[in-house]
């Protein structure tokens, strides 16, 4: 399991992109929601112990994404931001990249 998260974080190197705590409040929205803008990709993180239902993804540019879990390698379609919501259903974490088209 150790390896699984050594390789995401290699192949992510999110630790050098620009985290972007403004745009959720830890203490408000649920679930609890953390993203992190790398190039031109945004990276987002949901915490919860079980969550069903929307989820809104800030901080995207006015144009067509890509949605995927890249843990799990699910394609969650596309969305168009600026805001964009996707329905959700996880246990523990949901961790997504957002991908221009």
């Amino acid at each position: 399991m150790f390896e699984k998260w050594l390789q995401i974080y290699k192949e992510k190197m999110l630790s050098r992109g620009e985290y972007l705590g403004e745009l959720y409040d830890i203490g408000f929205d649920r679930p609890e929601a953390h993203a992190i803008r790398k190039g031109s990709e945004m990276y987002y993180a949901f915490f919860a112990r079980h969550y069903s239902g929307p989820i809104e993804l800030r901080g995207l540019q006015d144009r067509t994404y890509h949605i995927v879990d890249y843990v799990n390698g699910k394609d969650l379609g596309n969305v168009h931001g600026p805001k964009a919501k996707i329905s959700a259903d996880f246990e523990k974490h949901l961790l997504i990249e957002a991908q221009p088209e």
